[in-house]
């Protein structure tokens, strides 16, 4: 399903769309320049939002197109563009009024119907909403989806009828049951049939694949609604068993468990909407089709602006594109009282040190270890923070705190002491590192890059070469396209003395890691072994220009100069 929605969607549209605003632009403002001269024109408001755009800055490329469109408010190319741009940047206010202007001029464009259409439901013109979702386009994910739209306009206008004839088509598209089928409960649960809101809730988890956790929690509420306490609490707590971490569920079953009246988990037909945009923005992001998953969940916050839950994958999505201001800004609309706080913290502090503000931080951390004292996240946090920052010993004392919160060890715990090991062999602490290794592969047999970093420090300490390389060769099988474990394999067989082989393993790594340093590091000291010494410094200055470890780089130039000496 993943890769049929990825299918969906193009990027040539956006290139083609770019490239109209700027010939439309520059052609209407020439023109406009000759009668006009002493009007400054505003290329600057035009390149300066496009900069801002290339840099996923959406906001100041928001306030720049709106700047150049009072220049020239009917150039339509320009008008479309913008339309995309506000979107992003969630200023539907001022996206409507474009998407108006865009059908005074008989301009109408896919996105501004839809914008069009949106504004329909949230003023509930619903009957105007059903004439103009027909106009809506069909392409890519929305054909999949209106459906959807016309279900939720039957339900605000209470037509049952018509409701139970569009979810009776559902059936036919297989491969996204258990999406319709989710939405097929919720509209039944808002208008009050809540036995068919839970056997539609309960087909949706039912279809395969892992289960929508919106689905999970909607279901075991509705079960508590319904009197049957028991059952919830078994739904709820069979997943939080599968994912302890999970606070939404957690949340869930706290509130089922304490009994009491169970709020219905829409209220409006808008908040269906807001739960559709946000379950395409998830199935997108998948499948990393960011750009497109960002304006799903704008739709979103579009129609519940109290939606934590969209707010903290914008506000993840908004830090992955180094649109660090925005994702902030999204981390600071989730409120104390969402389950979803203490992630939101938590995130913000990794934001902070995603951001180079080390010192900010470190403080938001401090700040959660004080209130979360035991908490095994915020210490995992911390301990990863000094180990990315190369504080190895402050590191080992947060990764001792973690592993000292270990009840029952589960197949999660392995990476715990695999990062454990790195930092203890980074603080020369071999014995125990390597303790650590080996309690890594018990918890997760064959974990290939366990195998891989303990096999390569065997080899490197010219020590259990046999056990390395059945290692590596396993690690190899398990991931033949990581050029990391190919190079480890290819070190292994030159260290052992087979050379052909290992020249022939470490060409196939270099080929896969082109920009690793010490890979090309690697194959020049074998290509000088077998006589290949052109190669050999080619090589070796390649790896020069990859920006070595400091304390390597005096090596690789004496190696230039005066050849490998085996050591």
């Amino acid at each position: 399903m993943n890769y049929i929605l990825s299918r969906l969607f193009t990027g040539m549209a956006l290139v083609v769309l770019i490239a109209s605003v700027v010939v439309s632009f520059f052609v209407s403002a020439s023109g406009q320049a000759v009668s006009e001269d002493k009007q400054e024109l505003p290329f600057g408001e035009y390149l300066a939002g496009r900069h801002a755009l290339s840099n996923n800055q959406y906001d100041v490329a928001a306030e720049n197109y709106l700047k150049a469109l009072k220049y020239d408010p009917d150039n339509v190319s320009l008008n479309q563009f913008t339309l995309g741009v506000l979107i992003t940047d969630g200023r539907f206010d001022d996206a409507i009024k474009i998407a108006k202007k865009l059908e005074d001029l008989d301009q109408k464009s896919d996105l501004s119907e839809l914008v069009l259409f949106f504004n329909d439901i949230k003023q509930k013109s619903y009957s105007k909403a059903l004439e103009d979702v027909d106009t809506i386009s069909n392409s890519g994910i929305l054909n999949l989806i209106k459906p959807i739209f016309k279900g939720w306009i039957y339900a605000g206008q209470k037509d049952r009828q018509s409701l139970d004839g569009i979810v009776a088509t559902f059936d036919e598209a297989s491969s996204f049951n258990f999406f319709n089928f989710f939405q097929a409960g919720l509209m039944y649960e808002y208008l009050g049939d809540l036995e068919q809101a839970k056997q539609y809730y309960s087909k949706s988890l039912n279809e395969g694949g892992s289960p929508s956790l919106r689905a999970i929690e909607a279901y075991g509420k509705i079960l508590a609604r319904m009197g049957d306490k028991d059952q919830a609490v078994d739904v709820l707590q069979g997943y939080l068993d599968e994912a302890p971490t999970n606070v939404l569920i957690k949340a869930a079953l706290e509130e089922v468990e304490k009994g009491g009246k169970i709020a219905p988990f829409i209220n409006e037909v808008d908040d269906g909407y807001a739960e559709l945009f946000y379950s395409v923005a998830t199935i997108l992001m998948q499948d990393n089709v960011r750009r497109v998953a960002t304006s799903y969940l704008q739709y979103a916050l579009y129609f519940k602006p109290d939606f934590p839950l969209a707010n903290f994958l914008q506000a993840q999505i908004f830090e992955d594109d180094k649109f660090f201001e925005g994702a902030e800004k999204q981390l600071n609309r989730i409120s104390s009282d969402s389950p979803l706080y203490f992630q939101t913290n938590l995130q913000r502090a990794w934001l902070y040190n995603e951001m180079e503000l080390s010192d900010k931080a470190l403080e938001a951390f401090k700040a959660l270890e004080t209130q979360y004292p035991d908490n095994r996240e915020v210490l995992n946090a911390l301990a990863e923070f000094y180990r990315t920052h190369e504080q190895y010993q402050e590191a080992i004392g947060f990764y001792d705190k973690v592993v000292a919160t270990i009840d029952k060890e589960t197949e999660r715990d392995w990476i715990l002491y695999y990062t454990r090991g790195i930092v203890l062999d980074q603080l020369k602490r071999w014995d125990e590192a390597e303790r650590d290794f080996r309690k890594a592969l018990e918890i997760r047999p064959e974990q290939p890059m366990v195998m891989n970093y303990l096999a390569y420090s065997w080899v490197d300490r010219g020590k259990n070469y046999d056990e390395a390389k059945a290692m590596l060769e396993r690690a190899v099988e398990l991931r033949p396209n990581d050029g990391y474990i190919v190079d480890s394999l290819g070190w292994a067989l030159f260290k052992m003395g087979d050379v052909d082989e290992a020249v022939s393993v470490l060409e196939r790594a270099a080929q896969l890691q082109t920009q690793d340093w010490a890979i090309n590091d690697h194959l020049g000291d074998i290509y000088w072994v077998v006589g290949r010494k052109n190669e050999a410094r080619f090589q070796w200055r390649h790896a020069l220009s990859l920006k070595p470890d400091d304390d390597k780089i005096d090596g690789i130039k004496d190696k230039i100069k005066n050849g490998y000496q085996k050591k």
